[in-house]
């Protein structure tokens, strides 16, 4: 068996979407495609406001042809549910928001077999696998191999942490499945991305927007963005020394002039690893710059930006 670690943390979003019209509704929300509507189908992407803005993201689960499960570790229910509410006009389109579910990230090689042991199998890209109360999807955690394991009732949890204890998988902190995820570039959202900021900014046009299934609330500025070139604001990854600061928190330069602002930071050895959103044209990697009245540095972009190569 390989080496795993797994994380447990309960999600913030947890809705039911259903009935006839469910599915196209969704896609005129979704940023990323949701089509075909195929049970089975996981598909990850952001809800904008009418600005192109980043409100919240999740995975959508579609589990029938009027059926879909929202989960998001992140982003807040209501917040989804509100945007929803506003948008229903003439739809047939049941909007329920569901208890917080209990999920475990597991990271590793090896975990076929830990998902032999529920009667479950490596889901594949796209794709989730679902057994009574346990939903299995790749996730967005590291660059290493990884999954999702969502449990829908509490017997669930038991029964996999009952599995992991058997196959002596390690329950780690969210330092460092936080460190893996910034190694492997992923934004969180709201935290690092949200509704002050557009997905370009957050590189998330690669992987999280469909440029080719039409129109989608915020559709127009995010494909402007994209035609046009770079954002004037990226994600950079910041190394500091010391006690884990509390973000948000404004980043100034030398000149005390406020170039961006951290993110998130979490614990890596003696100090801290951190996102911060900042401005390309007073920041280089390798810069210092100054927050909480501490000295930090910038490691590199957390996404290449488009249009850097050009430069």
């Amino acid at each position: 068996m390989g080496s795993i670690i797994a994380y447990e943390y309960i999600t913030h979003a947890h809705l039911l979407v259903s009935d006839e019209d469910a599915a196209d509704f969704l896609q005129s929300q979704f940023t990323n495609e949701l089509r075909p509507f195929g049970a089975g189908r996981c598909t990850y992407g952001l809800w904008l406001d009418v600005k192109g803005k980043v409100l919240a993201d999740s995975f959508v689960l579609c589990e029938g042809e009027e059926s879909f499960r929202l989960i998001s570790e992140t982003s807040e229910a209501s917040i989804l549910a509100d945007k929803f509410e506003k948008h229903i006009i003439a739809d047939d389109v049941v909007i329920n928001i569901e208890g917080a579910l209990t999920g475990f990230a597991l990271v590793g090689s090896g975990l076929g077999d830990v998902l032999a042991e529920l009667g479950l199998e490596i889901p594949a890209v796209g794709q989730f696998v679902a057994k009574a109360d346990l939903r299995v999807f790749i996730g967005r955690r590291s660059k290493d191999a990884s999954c999702e394991v969502i449990c829908l009732s509490e017997p669930a949890v038991a029964r996999v942490k009952a599995v992991l204890a058997s196959q002596v998988v390690a329950l780690v902190d969210r330092n460092r499945v936080e460190s893996k995820r910034i190694e492997a570039g992923y934004p969180l959202i709201p935290q690092e991305i949200g509704p002050t900021d557009l997905p370009g900014e957050g590189g998330l046009q690669v992987d999280a927007v469909s440029f080719t299934k039409g129109c989608y609330l915020g559709q127009e500025v995010v494909a402007r963005m994209h035609n046009v070139g770079r954002p004037q604001r990226a994600l950079f990854v910041i190394r500091g020394e010391g006690a884990v600061p509390e973000c948000p928190l404004a980043i100034y330069n030398r000149e005390s002039k406020q170039v961006g602002e951290l993110r998130s930071a979490s614990v890596v050895g003696n100090g801290w690893l951190g996102v911060a959103l900042m401005k390309h044209r007073y920041v280089s990697v390798g810069d210092e710059f100054v927050v909480g009245g501490f000295a930090i540095s910038v490691e590199r972009y957390f996404r290449e930006p488009k249009g850097l190569e050009d430069e």
